[in-house]
């Protein structure tokens, strides 16, 4: 794929310049990150430009009513940042009420292909309608947090999903991202040459009341950058198997970046919604696409 994407340096300069956007960047970078996330670092090298974007407000669509929250960087390789109150209260209700007579068994990718019956993903899950203000805000505020992540004119947020888990339903240990790309349906009806795949991954938490310890989302190869913040307040915790696993919080939002340099997928992002205890687990599921291929 010719995507100029840095996604495996170490290096703080070039994760945070060389392939974040600047919306995402001036998130990555703001006095509540720094002061949670990067202390040890000294961000005085960073060239002046980037500097700048400490005091740069977040852009947002005019059409979409005004909303903030923080981020906190979880880890760098592969990337993953914490958004709590990426949602409002009033969204996520919004967001469930306009699902839930649309919800049907989830299905899963076998070979390239969605089938349903599997016992490794047993949610209910359902596109959200693409003609919805209010999904379209939601895709709106996702695609300023992305930055130039995306290339106009040639890649697109993708449709959002909603799915909900109840007592005892799960998504075993999975990626995102497609071994084989795909094609979209109405490129196939056209005959346009181009495929895509799933560069990132937003997973909205929109509703839980869940059994305490369980729910949670499991990602067993991601080690954090910094030791969990505070006493009481802990959204992930060391997972007895190994990685991190983050609790249900309504209105917060995991993000990571699903696809390597050379873009093919990072196994490192592989993960799982673990088993719901009592209760209901409802989240969205973002997908931004990038295409490839000679009509893209």
């Amino acid at each position: 794929m010719a995507r100029a994407l840095d996604l495996i340096t170490f290096s703080v300069t070039v994760a945070l310049s060389a392939y974040l956007g600047p919306v995402l960047l001036s998130h990555l970078i703001s006095k509540d990150v720094i002061h949670h996330h990067l202390t040890n670092f000294n961000l005085s090298f960073l060239p002046t430009p980037l500097q700048s974007l400490l005091q740069s407000p977040q852009t947002t669509d005019k059409t979409c009513p005004k909303h903030t929250y923080t981020t906190h960087l979880i880890s760098l390789d592969p990337l993953l940042i914490y958004i709590p109150n990426f949602v409002s209260q009033s969204e996520s209700q919004s967001l469930i009420d306009l699902s839930t007579p649309l919800l049907e068994p989830s299905p899963i990718v076998s070979r390239g292909a969605d089938s349903a019956g599997s016992q490794a993903r047993t949610s209910w899950s359902a596109p959200l309608p693409s003609d919805s203000h209010l999904v379209n805000c939601i895709l709106s505020r996702s695609s300023s947090f992305l930055g130039t992540l995306l290339s106009p004119g040639r890649d697109e947020m993708g449709p959002a999903q909603v799915v909900r888990y109840t007592d005892s339903q799960k998504f075993d240990l999975h990626t995102d991202w497609f071994s084989r790309p795909r094609i979209t349906d109405e490129d196939r009806e056209t005959g346009r040459r181009r495929l895509y795949n799933r560069v990132a991954t937003f997973f909205v938490v929109l509703q839980s009341n869940v059994t305490e310890g369980s729910g949670e989302t499991w990602f067993p190869k991601v080690r954090p950058i910094t030791p969990q913040a505070g006493e009481g307040d802990e959204v992930w915790r060391e997972h007895e198997d190994g990685g991190l696993a983050f609790r249900p919080v309504p209105g917060n939002a995991i993000f990571w970046v699903n696809l390597l340099a050379n873009g093919t997928g990072d196994a490192r992002t592989a993960h799982a919604g673990l088993p719901v205890k009592g209760g209901i687990k409802t989240g969205m599921n973002i997908w931004p696409r990038v295409f490839f291929g000679p009509d893209a």
